[in-house]
């Protein structure tokens, strides 16, 4: 069984906080360093205007999405701005390489660059071992660059982010389709949240995109595709920024590899471009998204991997307020959201619990986990996905792998020092993330339902994540479930978010496939609304399983009560067929049959 690998740092920290990546002195002064500039768009308010006409449904515009030249055309930074950035960066012996729609992408002598923006550059290594260029403090902006509002983080010398999923300890027992205490195949779960049927829909014509720091290897996936009878999905690595390797004691492949067979076996004819960065760095992040976005080949976008929101905040950053980088994901989610792409993201799996207390990272020892939300999922172009623990049928001599229940109940963690500070974190709590956002206020869509909270709120909905974690305190709880991954060519228990939310991704494949190989674009509003419809009983049609019981650690969902959506589970979990409204079309049936191989 793979350990629990923790691979989250913190970013934009000053020198008085633990540094989580490691230094090897200077570079050179004539080492070549290429770098990514983000800058603000053209005419944010009309582009605010066309955004929400495009999403929201009974719109003249809704659908109607824009091509990445339409957009760089009518709302990327401006021909001037870019004039008088390229030409102060000249003078700086800086050249510009290439331009895109929020930027520049740069390159120089070290020397050069670092004069130009007072740093001192060091040569870095990341988590996972990966080369990195990294600077001490934060880059000090030249006039031009200033007054374009620009954005620099590729010298951070941490990572905010990591790869949610984890392997299960020994006691997850879910029933299942094949024994009392085995785990989930897709196969299962597209039974289990009424699915249709293999012959009806298989994500034909859709293509999803997965960003991830570490490759899958191929002979994992056939095996996981082949005990269905099938190919496995195609699959097209895309390397950004050097891209990345496999490695069976990396968090990225582990984590790739599920995301997948996640997706893949949902929409198993779907194409998947496994998009692959260096590590989970903002600045390597923020590429891997531009690329996707500029592509244009992907029609959603699952991401299993977050960090506490908090990060981005001054408390976690000397005084610095660094929600900068938050605005960087944001233009290039809506950007994606204009083109018609969908973002799914995982919501977290510390609960409620996602931000360790600012003094621990001065290793003051006796520190606990702090109620926060998770970036990226905080943002309102996204879909954040949480989770619940599944139930389903166990009949001895069949594989059918229906319904029973979901709870939503977590488990308390050990005291663990996730960031290799040297103290641990006490309090921490396993489970669906969930909570408002710090920095973006709740979008319009939002108030469809009572969330409680002025602000963003997470998550959006729920599939099966599983819990009782390998650093869960034990016993852990009942009814605790997991899927099956095959990596490194072993069987593993996976758990966390990020299992739901490629599993979503693949949802939204066969969706869209239904409608005509149609992009959906940001689909909240769409699912908000039936949210409201179905809360108000003005539907036939139930595309949530809501009122799931369950706790994260600060919000709790209940089985009663007159507001369904809550902080832990979102609206709910989806009945397949009746949120595409495909209640016409066959359910898939038992795992193994031709209407679900």
């Amino acid at each position: 069984m793979i350990k629990y690998r923790h691979s989250l740092a913190v970013g934009a920290l000053l020198s008085a906080l633990v540094p989580l990546a490691a230094t090897a002195g200077e570079l050179a002064r004539d080492q070549r360093v290429e770098f990514d500039i983000a800058l603000n768009p053209r005419n944010p308010e009309t582009f605010a205007q066309l955004l929400t006409a495009l999403s929201t449904p009974g719109s003249s515009q809704y659908g109607h999405w824009l091509t990445p030249e339409q957009y760089t055309r009518e709302f990327g930074t401006s021909n001037e701005t870019l004039a008088a950035v390229t030409a102060e960066l000249s003078r700086a012996g800086l050249t510009v390489l290439e331009t895109h729609a929020h930027g520049l992408h740069v390159a120089g002598r070290a020397a050069d660059v670092g004069a130009a923006f007072s740093l001192r550059l060091q040569q870095g290594q990341a988590r996972n071992g990966s080369a990195r260029v990294v600077a001490s403090g934060q880059p000090v902006l030249t006039p031009a660059l200033a007054a374009a509002g620009a954005r620099i983080v590729a010298f951070d010398n941490f990572e905010r982010m990591r790869a949610f999923a984890r392997p299960t300890a020994g006691g997850a027992k879910p029933q299942n389709a094949t024994s009392p205490t085995g785990g989930y195949w897709a196969t299962d779960l597209k039974q289990a949240y009424d699915g249709p049927s293999y012959q009806a829909l298989t994500g034909q014509g859709r293509t999803i995109a997965i960003l991830m720091s570490g490759d899958v290897q191929t002979s994992d996936i056939q095996s996981y595709f082949s005990r269905q009878g099938l190919a496995m999905p195609s699959l097209t690595r895309i390397a950004v920024n050097g891209g990345a390797t496999y490695s069976a004691s990396n968090d990225g492949s582990f984590e790739a590899t599920l995301d997948v067979e996640q997706a893949g076996g949902m929409a198993p004819k779907a194409q998947i471009l496994l998009y692959l960065i260096p590590d989970l760095s903002d600045a390597n992040i923020l590429a891997g998204l531009s690329r996707i976005v500029s592509d244009n080949k992907a029609d959603i976008v699952s991401l299993s991997f977050g960090g506490c929101e908090k990060f981005y905040t001054a408390a976690y950053n000397g005084g610095h307020d660094a929600s900068g980088a938050l605005v960087s994901y944001e233009q290039v989610f809506e950007r994606g959201n204009a083109q018609g792409i969908t973002f799914v993201v995982a919501s977290g799996d510390e609960g409620g619990l996602q931000c360790p207390a600012p003094a621990y990272f001065s290793g003051k020892a006796g520190q606990s986990w702090l109620a926060g939300a998770s970036a990226p999922a905080v943002s309102p172009a996204v879909t954040a996905v949480g989770g619940t623990n599944l139930v389903t049928s166990y009949i001895p001599g069949s594989t059918a792998s229906t319904y029973v229940s979901e709870n939503a109940y977590g488990d308390p963690l050990t005291a663990v020092d996730p960031y290799g500070i040297g103290v641990t974190l006490k309090g921490g709590y396993w489970g669906s993330g969930g909570g408002p956002s710090v920095y973006f206020k709740a979008p319009s869509w939002q108030s469809l339902v009572k969330t409680g909270t002025s602000m963003r709120a997470t998550p959006d909905m729920a599939l099966q994540m599983g819990g009782c974690p390998s650093d869960a305190k034990q016993p852990c709880g009942a009814n605790r479930s997991y899927v099956i991954e095959i990596f490194a060519g072993q069987a593993y228990g996976a758990v966390g978010t990020s299992a739901s939310t490629p599993a979503f991704a693949g949802v939204l494949a066969l969706w869209e496939q239904k409608l005509g190989n149609t992009r959906l674009g940001n689909v909240n509003p769409v699912l908000y609304q039936a949210a409201k419809t179905e809360g108000l009983g003005g539907s036939s049609l139930k595309p949530f399983r809501q009122r799931i019981a369950g706790y994260n650690g600060v919000y709790t969902s209940t089985s009663t009560g007159s507001t369904p959506y809550n902080m832990v589970v979102g609206n709910g979990t989806v009945d397949i067929r009746q949120l595409i409204n495909g209640t016409s079309i066959a359910a898939a049936g038992n795992p193994g049959t031709a209407s679900n191989p």
